[in-house]
């Protein structure tokens, strides 16, 4: 892509930052502006520009419309316009840190001086759930073989407990980010 060319941005009129639902929505919007079949009255002129453009826009959506092809596509634009692909400075990461390895450990190094929020969680409070559920799952066949009905309950619970922990992992991790955010 030449430089003066326009981006896939700029053709579907969104921010580099919209998300899918807004690239999608910008999308069917001109896509019902400029379509052919609406501009059979038209000058033929009219609607051979009507077809050019929407050309324009079907080669845009095809990329920005699939997640694989944006990223890629953002790469590429950024390396060719000399654009530098980071995030604003001071601005919050949700990156979900799987293991906290305590003080010592440089986030913001790893990922090109991005300020880290403290989003990581302990190593024992990712470990309880997967346990606690291949533990209830265990008490849950063993109690159906020996057809003892209190030790398959006992094994549903902890399973669900367990369960849930996968869901408390990740919004413990998301509310420390939070909180962080709003602490300066």
């Amino acid at each position: 892509m030449a430089p003066a060319d326009p981006s896939h941005y700029d053709v579907l009129g969104v921010d580099r930052r919209a998300s899918a639902v807004e690239v999608r929505k910008a999308y069917l919007r001109l896509a019902r502006e400029h379509h052919p079949d609406f501009h059979t009255n038209d000058l033929a002129s009219t609607r051979a520009a009507n077809e050019r453009e929407m050309q324009r826009i079907n080669q845009a959506w095809e990329v920005l419309g699939d997640a694989e092809l944006r990223r890629a596509y953002d790469e590429r634009w950024g390396s060719e316009q000399g654009v530098e692909q980071r995030r604003r400075p001071g601005a919050a990461s949700y990156d979900f840190r799987p293991v906290d390895d305590g003080p010592d450990v440089d986030y913001a190094a790893l990922l090109d001086d991005t300020p880290v929020v403290g989003t990581s969680v302990s190593r024992v409070a990712q470990v309880v759930p997967a346990v606690l559920f291949l533990v209830g799952s265990a008490l849950f066949v063993v109690g159906a073989i020996v057809q003892l009905a209190a030790l398959v309950a006992f094994g549903i619970i902890v399973a669900v407990v367990g369960l849930l922990g996968f869901v408390v992992t990740p919004a413990m991790a998301i509310a420390r980010s939070l909180q962080a955010e709003r602490d300066p």
